[in-house]
């Protein structure tokens, strides 16, 4: 379990049908990603991308699109460097900075740092990155481990102001250390690489370019299951304050009263 201290409450989050505690020691426990709804939860759904780990490597790659294999086998002669981070350590606060200028360059918030400092507590995050000759990443990706399954939560990289050859560097190195990180994982008994989401609205063209980038690597569309539930009398009273308080002020309101 990743627990997680929030303003009045502390949190705790499940990944993937993982079991209970016997204690928890948090006030409102979510279950997140799940194969099939909770019972007796009110559940959200969203839909996800699976890769199964379990065949052998060439029918995963061939499970690729043409154009993604093409772009790892050119990636392969860049000479680039993976790195496999299980416990990143003191490599956290680097792995920060890039992606708060990832942030910036897309004007999208800061990383999270104390959910990302929770989940590294818990045991459950993963780093891995890819670089050339040595010099800093050019590619980092962040995963939540749990059990048998990994979830993609971050993929960061920083080529918006770059020339048009790091561009391309940058992007076929994006795709060869997602095939880096599969077959990493799968040497580690991992059985299920999971994207990280799918958008279900590409009305957007960014949202429709990422969704199209994930199919690239193959694997099967996958509805999962979310839903928060309260364990003590201090969750109760935390998420029905908290639930009254968004049906008094929906996402719209709330941003006029930042403006």
């Amino acid at each position: 379990m990743i627990r997680v201290s929030g303003k009045a409450a502390m949190y705790g989050e499940l990944w993937f049908d993982e079991p209970m505690p016997r204690k928890p020691g948090v006030d409102i426990v979510t279950y997140r990603h799940c194969a099939a709804p909770v019972p007796g939860m009110e559940c959200t759904h969203n839909l996800s991308l699976v890769i199964d780990l379990t065949a052998d490597e060439d029918a995963i790659l061939q499970g690729f699109s043409a154009a993604c294999r093409q772009e790892i086998r050119r990636a392969i002669k860049d000479s680039l460097q993976f790195e496999l981070l299980a416990s990143p350590d003191d490599r956290l606060a680097e792995f920060f900075e890039f992606f708060d200028l990832f942030a910036r360059q897309k004007s999208l918030p800061p990383c999270d740092r104390p959910w990302l400092s929770a989940a590294h507590r818990a045991g459950r995050l993963m780093l891995t990155s890819v670089s050339l000759h040595g010099e800093a990443p050019l590619v980092w990706h962040a995963y939540i481990h749990c059990g048998q399954a990994v979830w993609l939560h971050h993929s960061v990289s920083c080529f918006r102001e770059k020339d048009s050859g790091t561009r391309a560097l940058t992007g076929r190195a994006n795709r060869w250390l997602h095939w880096q990180d599969m077959l990493s994982f799968k040497r580690m008994g991992v059985k299920r690489y999971d994207l990280g989401g799918l958008f279900q609205d590409e009305s957007a063209p960014e949202q429709e370019g990422i969704n199209r980038f994930k199919k690239s690597f193959g694997g099967r569309v996958e509805r999962q299951f979310n839903g928060t539930v309260p364990l003590t009398l201090k969750g109760r009273l935390y998420l029905h304050l908290r639930d009254a308080w968004r049906r008094w002020n929906p996402p719209q309101a709330r941003v006029r009263a930042a403006a």
